[in-house]
């Protein structure tokens, strides 16, 4: 199964919408490809907040594969104050249960996933943007 997808600021949902594969944008972004990064996400607000919320739909998916969401405030919230230390546990732990046989998360790919979505999510607010993520798995 081919996923690609990326997380990314935008303005708002609106500006959101306009993303996807093959649709070219200037918006600071971190591509997420070979994962479920709503999957990742859950795991993710776990491990760093001790809580999961469900992300919010901004395309809702559909049969075509496609869908777009908001990252949960709480969660940006904890990437962008959390310590390198408590990063890496977190996207280790992630790449662990997440990894299936002929499907791994490389532990290494997945700190600097994690450590990219983080220095995104600690610039959202000076840039007065929201972090949101597309993906597509036909």
């Amino acid at each position: 199964m081919v996923r690609v997808g990326e997380f990314f600021l935008a303005s708002n949902d609106a500006s959101a919408r306009r993303v996807g594969p093959g649709r070219d944008h200037d918006f600071p972004a971190v591509p997420c490809d070979d994962i479920y990064p709503d999957d990742a996400v859950r795991s993710w607000e776990a491990r760093l907040t001790g809580a999961v919320s469900t992300p919010r739909a901004v395309v809702p998916m559909a049969n075509d594969g496609f869908t777009v969401f908001a990252v949960p405030e709480q969660l940006c919230t904890a990437l962008a104050t959390a310590g390198e230390d408590r990063l890496r546990a977190a996207a280790l732990a992630w790449a662990e249960a997440a990894s299936e046989p002929d499907d791994e998360i490389p532990p290494d790919h997945a700190v600097d996933l994690v450590e990219r979505v983080s220095a995104l999510a600690g610039s959202r607010a000076e840039k007065h943007l929201d972090l949101y993520c597309w993906y597509f798995a036909p």
